[in-house]
């Protein structure tokens, strides 16, 4: 790998995953984490006040630039009232850079605003809104401009869409604000409508004000780039360009599924997560729980310190077998078990000293002996429970969403609660809001526009509906026959569908192979139709850069917007060749937080450069973000991930490519958007335990001694 004298190597944060929350200044982030369920941002790393350890960190493994991002919520508390002590704070970070030999990058917009914004203003799809970034944007170069090297307005302005986007595939808006509960998708299409616009005219006007304070700043966007073969983006950005096209593409394909899937049972409740897979369609959340560990009750350890060395059980289901290495001590073992059951009977004879899994499985109150056990930890993450049924069943599950708020009301009367994170939330008599509209008007209407009944009728006429839940859970296993909670879920959705909880057929599932009986013959028609919507979704094609060119329609990207950058950035983290199109759905895995699933193609960061240096001819660019967690996708090791993107990077330079910079994404492990933190989660350089260690301590990973060792190389051959 070959680099010019002065390419940049650096790393980057942002604001809302590393500083901790502060109630008096929310942004909509910490809003909407809290209306969700969702894991808090809590202290984060600590950055506000351990910005000097992280920034030395940087530099000592070579870096040259170092990116962060302003909370706008906390240097503009109100609207038009800015805080100079909390714009002083983000001044003191840019010095800090400076003084350990690095260039700064200041991002405006990571992904998160002002709550005033969105309740008062209309968010970004309000008319005010380019106007009150530019003046924003601003205000902080007027307090310390001249120390910054490169503005980002926006933070992947594509992902932003999906704030206002809610296909038939997803249960929920993955990100804020979310539309009221019923919005028909003329009106998601209406709304992306508004911000795409809104977007480039507040980068536009925020770079029009910071450049008539200095003519040289350098300004841009870093919008999120997935690889696809070139063919295919071609077709992708071809109909972004044709605005009626694209529009009723995207209305025709997001409605409605295809086909109304179906399987051998009409739903299944074993245990399973929200983040446990994208095939399926979802309730809400029915109950909170976490990871926890169980000993026997004659154990005489009294923390998890007391594990090292000790052979554990651990389940073999879901995210059990990636997180026992982060939760449990070194030196633990493992050994897999395929059930709860015999993993407890594995422990009372002796053969393992503990379990660690999902602390709803692990000692139900119905538990046949259970006080031959005891929980030694709880609490080691945030996860909640969902229903899940085939696709087309929207109806059905409107119906048992109403039978999961009779069932929350129920748990206060069921048991010991202990192994709920959070049970004041969990016993909630509302199934959480899915906008931030509902959170300010305190509701929303009810669901109008929902999908064909024709299954909830085909149920109806069988006169019962099947339902599978696991083999180990209360109710099911033959060591645990006392009904459960899933068991009386069951008999509530029965209820809520027939007017009786006796029209029930329960199928046991085999709790490694969940899914199965939901799966159908024809869910590779949805698969396909699926597909090509979200292809045609505008959050997928290279708008922002199209709009620069001044090849999107006029309606889309204003004439005062064309042109208006400085250099051109980039986040590049997965893609797939025209060979492994059939992983399409493991991009959606990873737009929800699974980014151990994410399938890695480099060679896309490669197309990807060249495309747009074609576009705009003797503009730098920026590689804003690159990154992995501690095991990339398709099996690739995080080292061979950093190694192979920067092989790519060397290689687009050497055709000609002006690449000045490239980031690691991230100098530290940080909060990811509500997701639990677990492997799946961590892409830090530095690895801090945020759950557990109260120091917060920074601990290197080997891929930052990788990393320093490709900058030192790259020193000593600049530098003969």
């Amino acid at each position: 790998m070959k680099f010019p004298k002065d390419f940049l190597f650096g790393t980057a944060n942002a604001d809302h995953q590393v500083e901790a929350h502060d109630p008096q200044r929310e942004d909509v982030w910490d809003l909407w984490e809290r209306c969700q369920g969702l894991t808090p941002r809590g202290r984060a790393t600590d950055f506000a006040n351990r910005y000097e350890e992280d920034i030395a960190s940087a530099a000592k493994l070579g870096c040259k630039l170092f990116r962060f991002s302003i909370a706008w919520a906390r240097v503009e508390p109100e609207y038009g009232k800015f805080d100079p002590e909390a714009i002083r704070h983000y001044e003191a970070i840019a010095d800090c850079i400076r003084k350990n030999g690095m260039k700064v990058m200041v991002t405006l917009h990571h992904f998160v605003w002002p709550v005033w914004l969105e309740r008062d203003h209309g968010g970004m799809i309000g008319p005010e809104f380019p106007d009150i970034f530019a003046r924003y944007a601003e205000t902080m170069h007027k307090a310390f401009g001249e120390k910054v090297d490169w503005w980002i307005t926006f933070n992947e302005p594509s992902q932003l869409t999906f704030g206002y986007i809610r296909p038939w595939w997803q249960n929920r808006y993955y990100m804020p604000p979310g539309l009221p509960r019923g919005s028909p998708v003329d009106a998601e299409a209406g709304a992306v409508g508004k911000l795409v616009p809104n977007l480039f005219l507040a980068h536009a006007r925020a770079r029009k004000r910071i450049k008539s304070l200095r003519p040289g700043a350098q300004v841009g966007v870093n919008p999120l780039v997935t690889g696809f073969p070139t063919w295919l983006q071609m077709i992708m950005d071809w109909g972004a360009c044709h605005r009626g096209f694209a529009e009723a593409l995207f209305k025709f394909t997001t409605k409605n599924p295809l086909v109304s899937e179906r399987g051998d049972v009409d739903l299944v409740i074993g245990g399973i997560t929200m983040e446990d897979q994208t095939k399926f369609e979802s309730s809400d959340p029915y109950l909170r729980t976490g990871k926890a560990i169980i000993v026997s009750s004659g154990f005489e350890g009294s923390d998890i310190s007391a594990l090292a060395g000790k052979k554990i059980g651990v389940i073999a289901i879901g995210n059990q077998p990636q997180n026992w290495a982060q939760d449990l001590p070194k030196g633990s073992r493992r050994q897999l078990f395929s059930n709860y059951d015999n993993a407890r009977e594995a422990l009372e004879k002796g053969s393992i000293q503990a379990i660690y899994g999902d602390a709803f499985f692990l000692l139900p109150q119905e538990t046949e002996n259970r006080e031959s056990f005891r929980f030694l930890e709880t609490g080691l993450s945030d996860e909640h429970y969902v229903v899940l049924a085939p696709h087309g069943h929207t109806r059905l599950l409107e119906r048992v969403d109403r039978a999961i708020t009779h069932f929350r009301a129920e748990l206060a009367d069921y048991c010991d609660v202990s192994w709920i994170s959070e049970p004041r939330e969990t016993i909630s008599q509302a199934p959480p809001p899915i906008s931030l509209h509902e959170v300010f008007e305190n509701g929303g209407t009810l669901p109008e526009t929902l999908t064909s009944s024709r299954s909830l009728r085909r149920i109806e006429r069988r006169g019962k509906i099947r339902i599978g839940i696991r083999t180990d859970a209360p109710g099911i296993s033959p060591k645990c026959t006392a009904e459960g909670l899933e068991m009386r879920l069951a008999k509530l959705i029965a209820k809520e569908v027939f007017g009786d909880e006796t029209k029930l057929r329960i199928v046991p599932i085999d709790p490694s192979n969940r899914f199965s009986k939901l799966e159908s013959k024809t869910s590779w028609l949805n698969w396909a139709w699926r597909f090509w919507g979200t292809t045609s979704l505008i959050a997928n094609v290279n708008w922002w850069y199209l709009g620069m060119a001044g090849k999107l329609a006029p309606e889309l990207c204003p004439e005062e917007a064309i042109g208006a950058q400085d250099f051109i950035g980039l986040d590049y983290y997965w893609g797939l060749p025209t060979r492994s199109l059939h992983k399409f759905r493991l991009l959606e895995d990873a737009a929800h937080g699974r980014f151990l699933k994410a399938p890695v193609w480099p060679r896309g960061l490669y197309h990807s450069l060249r495309r747009f240096s074609r576009w705009f001819p003797g503009q730098e660019l920026f590689i804003v973000e690159n990154g992995c967690t501690p095991s990339a996708g398709d099996g690739i090791s995080r080292a061979s991930y950093m190694t192979s993107h920067l092989e790519q990077v060397s290689k687009a330079i050497e055709k000609g490519v002006p690449v000045r910079a490239y980031n690691w994404w991230s100098v530290t492990s940080n909060r990811e958007w509500g997701h639990p933190f677990d492997p799946n989660t961590d892409f830090g350089l530095n690895f801090v335990d945020l759950d557990n260690d109260p120091e917060l301590i920074r601990q290197p990973t080997p891929e930052a001694d990788l990393f320093q060792s490709i900058i030192a190389k790259h020193r000593k051959d600049s530098h003969p």
